[in-house]
């Protein structure tokens, strides 16, 4: 082999180990960059479609602890498109379901994801089939054990008091009704929640205003 030919075989490969090298250091792109800018404008888009779709499937419910100012569902009043829920009914409530009352204890099916898809939490795998996935059960209202409160978050709270028992809905949560500036496992700081919710059953306790007896009285 010519001396000429070896110069080329050593230059090739020294090309060779110099663009791998530069490969191996590039940085992948973060999938959260801009993320409090990507979720806000997303919530955003989500509030202009839940609003120009009012008298369709779509509901746009006040934060409840604002209710009290409002009138829940109204899509009337000056709060904020980040103190309302937005629903998309994707199943009618069955004919005689209940909503829950905030006392109340709910057994539901879900499923969480980010704006980007990923999914952070769910109560089954695959496609819902109720014949076979046990639903999960959450009191509506916080209860605090030894100092430590735990409790549903006020965008779930919110959109589970305006549903019926049958109802499915795809729920979307803006930040500030979530977590906030806060992260939790598999949920970045000012992520907007997106969930998959089926309302399966209200559980309501039992007592001097038991509603499930007053309703077989009627």
């Amino acid at each position: 082999m010519s001396k000429q030919i070896l110069w080329l075989v050593a230059l090739l490969l020294t090309f060779s180990v110099g663009f791998s090298s530069c490969a191996e250091d590039t940085p992948t792109a973060d999938p959260y960059e801009n993320w409090q800018a990507r979720n806000e404008h997303y919530i955003d888009s989500i509030a202009a479609v839940a609003t120009t779709n009012a008298s369709g499937n779509w509901e746009r419910v006040l934060n409840y602890k604002l209710q009290s100012q409002n009138q829940g569902t109204s899509l009337g009043g000056d709060f904020d498109v980040n103190q309302y829920v937005y629903m998309e009914v994707l199943e009618p409530a069955e004919e005689g379901g209940i909503a829950p009352l905030f006392t109340d204890s709910v057994s539901v099916y879900y499923r969480g994801e980010l704006i980007n898809g990923e999914v952070f939490d769910q109560s089954y795998t695959g496609d819902l089939d109720t014949e076979v996935h046990e639903p999960t059960t959450f009191a509506l209202q916080a209860t605090t054990t030894n100092g430590l409160t735990d409790g549903l978050i006020v965008g779930w709270v919110t959109a589970l008091q305006q549903m019926k028992e049958g109802m499915r809905v795809r729920l979307y949560i803006p930040a500030n009704l979530g977590y906030g500036s806060q992260s939790k496992t598999s949920i970045p700081a000012y992520s907007t929640l997106i969930f998959d919710l089926k309302l399966e059953k209200v559980i309501h306790p039992i007592g001097p205003d038991d509603r499930s007896r007053a309703l077989q009285e009627e």
